[in-house]
């Protein structure tokens, strides 16, 4: 009983009035700390976790309507406190999302105004945010908020040297360190989100932010001396809304090893529940794997027959979906009736389609209503669209308003040309993907992405979410090998998994008929994810990921040098045999090497991965014990 009774305890939020110089903010277990305090009436604060420091002293406040928040503070005070303790469902990595944390509400009292910061402490990441008061309009002119290193960390950043960078977030993840951080991008000292240090002793750290609704989104400007400060699109103009003002999330995570980095439900935590009324009924709502014809097109492209041929082949590979993209709304004299015949024609196989949409056509919310209705009424299941190319707030607006309205009418929603996630698909798991990450469709650019940056993909933009990268381009892929191609099926995260083969070539060419029993079983959503020793930022990143009882390997090596790897399969059941189909590359990187052999969790097997090569494994669980096997030989 007296157990019980704790739990309760913790479970009654405590109203406190703690005012004091200094606030002392603990995560659950104690494993995270952070400080809060004034100096001269300038808000500050500082994360640790245990001796590490994680962020040094940083400014905290924000500019609305010329009053500099932050700045002539003489009173913070815990007003109240609770302990936060749920498992919520989860699509990225994980089956389920462990929610623990201490929420504070903290009271700012500075000149005659009064204030809230909002911060909630996790023993894998801290986030706060600010909450201003008042009916009246407000102009956002600039936050101050600011997160500082020592100079001499290592940070990985996304590069592109033109205006795209900002617009679209596609582009090659790197490292340099934070004293290089303002002058190393020709594009300027602004970087997009999210940044990932490397902190002492192997640990790590992600700035970024969750929970991006009705503002405008944060980008980070390096400021010199370690630091980086919040920064709009919007610039020195601001934007403006009414009523209270609440800031997204801003948003630390700290992870002892990459394992703990990939692992981190943080940001999706950070995010409010769905509306039990929109989301009353979510069966609409299925991850899947969907074929492509816009990336491989030919004279063909988006003619009925050729999308049917596509279909077809989606149904042979057990897909869920085909994707119409640009060009079906102008291809066809009467769109509306062809999408139909379509979707008629598709269900009856069991695949279901979705359309792409440039977003400027759908931007004013008549035209965007209409087309959701008539999208709906033609069967298809999902919207593409395309071209936001900012994170300003008419444009994060934009995106809210199509998940409401695609919901309402139990549309599916993947956003490309748009900035990289912040748990949205929490709220609205309706969002199925979202792009701002540099893919695989730079490849039929004449920029075809190198394996280095594959390798810190899982690292780096993935730990924000969801990305359609739109991997498994065996025919176009660049600088790797094919089985590096597989393996990014498996490494990247997507629950809408378009494949940007060609399925036609993969199905009547025998080179690729090794990988097809993997295409047909390849999950999209995962029950347990472990990243495997070995992987490194940039160079390997190694997975093991179970689906059910099964499980499955995959590799990637972006290096142009031949590696070595223990495979150690520690994550299966003791006692038990499985039967393990490994795919590696010929030596020339051009076809499938297939095998099949016993496994089981006591096995030690040194892997050789090929320069920009990789290895894929699945590990069917037999029921078997290992015993039956051995008598059996």
């Amino acid at each position: 009983m007296r157990c019980l009774f704790i739990i309760a305890l913790l479970l009654i939020p405590f109203q406190v009035a703690v005012a004091a110089d200094t606030l002392s903010l603990q995560s659950p277990h104690k494993n995270l700390c952070a400080k809060l305090y004034t100096r001269e009436g300038r808000l500050l604060y500082q994360v640790q976790a245990g001796a590490q420091e994680v962020v040094l002293p940083s400014a905290m406040g924000i500019k609305i309507n010329h009053r500099l928040y932050g700045t002539r503070v003489h009173r913070i005070a815990i007003s109240r406190q609770k302990v936060i303790r749920e498992v919520l469902p989860a699509r990225l990595n994980a089956a389920a999302a462990v929610n623990h944390c201490v929420d504070y509400t903290i009271s700012v009292n500075e000149d005659r105004d009064q204030y809230t910061i909002a911060c909630r402490m996790f023993d894998n990441g801290c986030a706060f945010r600010y909450i201003i008061p008042g009916k009246e309009e407000k102009q956002v002119q600039e936050e101050i908020t600011t997160f500082t290193f020592p100079v001499t960390t290592g940070v990985w950043y996304f590069e592109r040297n033109n205006s795209w960078k900002l617009q679209s977030y596609a582009g090659l993840w790197q490292r340099t360190t934070m004293d290089q951080l303002p002058v190393v991008s020709a594009q300027g000292p602004i970087q997009g989100k999210p940044l990932v240090m490397e902190l002492p002793g192997g640990k790590y750290a992600v700035i970024t932010e969750a929970a991006l609704y009705r503002y405008s989104g944060m980008r980070l400007k390096a400021t010199g001396n370690g630091a980086v400060q919040v920064n709009y699109t919007e610039g020195d103009t601001g934007f403006t809304l009414k009523g209270e003002l609440v800031t997204p999330w801003r948003t630390i995570l700290y992870a002892n090893n990459l394992n703990e980095l990939v692992n981190n439900h943080v940001i999706e935590n950070l995010n409010p529940r769905p509306d039990p009324v929109l989301f009353a009924d979510t069966r609409y709502i299925k991850p899947g794997k969907s074929v492509w014809s816009w990336i491989t097109r030919d004279e063909h492209y988006m003619e009925p027959a050729e999308e049917l041929r596509f279909i077809d082949a989606a149904a042979e590979l057990g897909f869920a979906y085909t994707l119409l993209d640009e060009g079906w709304e102008t291809k066809w004299p009467d769109k509306w009736k062809q999408l139909k015949i379509l979707s008629t024609s598709a269900a009856k196989k069991g695949i279901h389609i979705w359309v792409w949409k440039n977003s400027k056509e759908i931007r004013d919310s008549v035209l965007r209503n209409s087309f959701l209705d008539s999208v709906a009424m033609a069967g298809a299941v999902g919207i593409k669209t395309d071209f936001m190319n900012s994170e300003a707030l008419p444009l994060i607006m934009f995106e809210e308003a199509l998940l409401k309205g695609a919901a309402a009418r139990k549309l599916m929603v993947n956003f490309h040309g748009c900035q990289a996630p912040a748990g949205e698909s929490r709220t609205y798991p309706n969002e199925m993907t979202r792009e701002g990450i540099r893919g695989m469709e730079l490849n039929v650019m004449k920029e075809p992405l190198p394996a280095w940056h594959n390798a810190a993909l899982p690292f780096t933009r993935f730990i924000c979410g969801h990305g359609d990268y739109t991997p498994g381009l065996f025919s176009l892929r660049g600088p790797t090998t094919v089985t590096h191609q597989l393996a990014l099926l498996y490494l990247f995260n997507s629950p809408f998994q378009c494949m940007a083969e060609n399925p036609l070539r993969l199905l009547k060419d025998s080179t690729w008929q090794p990988i097809l029993p993997l295409l047909k079983t390849l999950p999209v959503t995962w029950d347990e994810t472990i990243v495997l020793p070995g992987s490194d930022i940039g160079k390997i990143a190694a997975f093991a990921r179970r689906k059910g009882r099964d499980w499955y390997v995959a590799m990637i090596n972006g290096t142009d040098s031949l590696v070595s790897f223990r495979l150690q399969p520690t994550f299966l059941r003791s006692g038990q045999t499985y039967k393990a189909m490994l795919i590696t590359d010929t030596a020339n990187g051009n076809s499938f090497v297939s095998a099949t052999e016993d496994m089981r969790k006591r096995d030690d097997r040194k892997v050789t991965i090929p320069a920009t090569g990789g290895l894929v494994v699945r590990i069917a669980d037999t029921g078997i014990p290992a015993e039956s096997v051995n008598e059996h030989k």
